[in-house]
């Protein structure tokens, strides 16, 4: 597996080695009247550089996800979860970009976090952001397996999200063999029929570091200017 592969579930499978509420009232139809964005307008929407507040972004050309990272589990109410990670989910992406996000004045041990841009057809996004709260809310420990020939066992804790986009959800996974313990928080914002998710390992204390509301608030500006 390539070593920066660190977004949608990725870093939690090394390193043992996307708040939620009514999911009825909030994933409302995703599309706001606009078809999922193309693979070259999710490009345009990546960051570079200094684009997001506090951070350093590098976009990734190499897939995120690769044929054998298909990921399964035996647990129904975990599979959104475990979707986060495969390259065949139940509900299928349109199309998938990603970067590399490195807070300012991060140490240099530190890893790097990632955002991933991924558009869905019709009101994909929505049942996508539905499904995560869902799971967040049943799920606190499931196994998964992935075809790449691993299976790790993973606990799975809610993270409160400022509002942002048009919805959200965060939540903590873990390796059950990260020697740390601390995981990575997933933040999973949707603006439209686009999914930005933000991967951002713990803070030196430990504690869960969700997205930053001036760094979603950033990037939702970008997605809506591609699409425009």
């Amino acid at each position: 597996m390539k070593a920066v592969v660190l977004a949608v579930g990725m870093t939690v499978v090394l390193s043992a080695c996307g708040g939620s509420g009514d999911e009825d009232a909030e994933s409302k139809s995703s599309d706001g009247g606009q078809g999922p964005l193309t693979e070259t307008q999710l490009t345009d929407a990546l960051p570079e550089g200094a684009d997001l507040p506090g951070f350093s972004a590098e976009p990734q050309s190499l897939p995120l996800l690769e044929a054998k990272d298909v990921v399964t589990t035996g647990q129904e109410a975990c599979r959104p979860l475990a979707d986060m990670m495969s390259v065949r989910p139940r509900l299928p992406r349109r199309a998938m970009v990603w970067a590399t996000i490195e807070a300012d004045g991060a140490p240099a041990s530190a890893p790097p976090g990632s955002v991933t841009l991924t558009s869905h057809d019709g009101d994909t996004a929505g049942q996508w952001m539905t499904g995560l709260k869902r799971a967040v809310a049943d799920c606190t420990r499931f196994t998964a397996t992935s075809k790449r020939g691993w299976t790790y066992e993973f606990t799975v804790a809610p993270v409160p999200l400022e509002r942002m986009g048009d919805d959200a959800v965060g939540y903590r996974i873990t390796n059950v063999l990260d020697p740390s313990g601390g995981g990575n928080v997933m933040s999973v914002v949707r603006t439209g029929a686009t999914l930005a998710t933000y991967l951002l390992p713990p803070s030196e204390n430990g504690r869960p570091r969700p997205v930053p509301e001036s760094v979603a608030a950033g990037q939702e500006k970008r997605i809506r200017a591609a699409a425009d």
